[in-house]
C-alpha cells in the first residue's frame, strides 16, 4: 500500500477514479494502492490493466505473497468485454525450485503466509467494493439519460412511474454503498456486505438500459468484467486462509 495512505483514503481515490475515469485506471489505482501487488485465482490467473504486468513486485496467491522475481508470467485467456475495458488476463505461475536445499536457502518471509499477504488480500476486496461503487454511480448517470431519451407510447420513460422507481432503488443502492464504505472505515469484514450490495445495484443498473444493456459495445459490460474480475479480487469468507487473518 501507498506509504501514508489509510484504507479509506484508498478506498475513495479508487471510487473517485471509478466514477471519472473508468475500470482500467481505477484498477491501476488499486494496484498501487497494494504496492504493485495482486491477487491470483488458485490456477494463477489474473486481471490487471493492460500493460501492468512487468511493474508488478509481488503475487497474492493462496494466501502466500510471491515476489515477482520468483514467478513466470505468461499471457492468459483472451476475454473481450475485458479487453475492451482496457484489462489483459495473465497466468502467473511460481517458478520450480530445483532442490530441497535451494529451496531453504531462498526462502523469504515474503513467500510465507502472513499478516502481510491476508491484509492485503482483505484490503483487495475493500478497494475492488470501492471500484465497484464508482463505476455503479458512473453508470447510472447514463442510465437516467438513457431512460430520459427514449419514449414509450406518448411519454417519456423517465416519466412512467415503474421506470421512475427503479432510478430511486438503484441511486438509494449507489448512496447505501457509498455510505457502508465510509462508516464503515473500509473494514475489509464490510466488504463482504458491500458487494452483496453492489450485486444487487448492478443487477437493478443493467435492467435500466433494457436490450442495450446486453451490448458488448455499451459501457454497461464493465458490470460484467466487474463480475468477472471481482470473483479474484473477492476473498470468500470461507476461505480458510482469510478465517485464519
Amino acid at each position: 500500500m501507498d506509504p501514508g495512505a489509510e484504507p479509506l483514503t484508498a478506498a475513495l481515490d479508487v471510487l473517485r477514479t471509478a466514477r471519472e475515469s473508468g475500470f482500467s485506471a481505477a484498477l491501476a489505482d488499486a494496484v498501487r494502492h497494494l504496492d504493485f501487488t495482486a491477487p491470483c485465482s488458485g490456477r494463477g490467473f489474473c486481471v490487471l490493466p493492460g500493460g501492468m504486468a512487468p511493474r508488478m513486485r509481488g503475487w497474492l496467491m493462496a494466501g502466500r505473497a510471491v515476489p515477482g522475481e520468483r514467478v513466470t508470467v505468461r499471457p492468459g485467456p483472451r476475454h473481450e468485454l475485458a479487453q475492451r475495458e482496457g484489462l489483459e488476463v495473465v497466468r502467473v505461475a511460481p517458478r520450480d525450485v530445483p532442490d530441497a536445499t535451494t529451496a531453504a536457502a531462498t526462502a523469504t518471509p515474503a513467500a510465507e503466509p502472513g499478516p502481510g499477504a491476508r491484509d492485503r488480500l482483505a484490503l483487495a476486496g475493500t478497494l475492488f467494493g470501492a471500484l465497484r461503487a464508482g463505476l455503479a454511480e458512473a453508470l447510472l448517470e447514463r442510465a437516467v439519460a438513457h431512460v430520459a431519451g427514449r419514449r414509450s407510447g406518448d411519454r417519456r420513460l423517465i416519466e412512467r412511474q415503474l421506470v421512475r422507481a427503479k432510478i430511486a432503488d438503484c441511486a438509494a443502492a449507489v448512496r447505501a454503498c457509498e455510505l457502508l464504505l465510509t462508516t464503515s472505515g473500509a473494514d475489509p469484514l464490510a466488504a463482504h456486505e458491500l458487494h452483496r450490495r453492489l450485486d444487487a445495484a448492478d443487477e437493478a443498473l443493467t435492467n435500466l438500459f433494457g436490450g442495450a444493456g446486453y451490448l458488448a459495445g455499451h459501457p454497461v459490460r464493465a458490470l460484467y468484467v466487474s463480475a468477472y474480475v471481482g470473483s479474484l479480487w473477492r476473498p470468500s469468507p470461507r476461505d480458510p486462509e482469510w478465517e485464519r487473518s
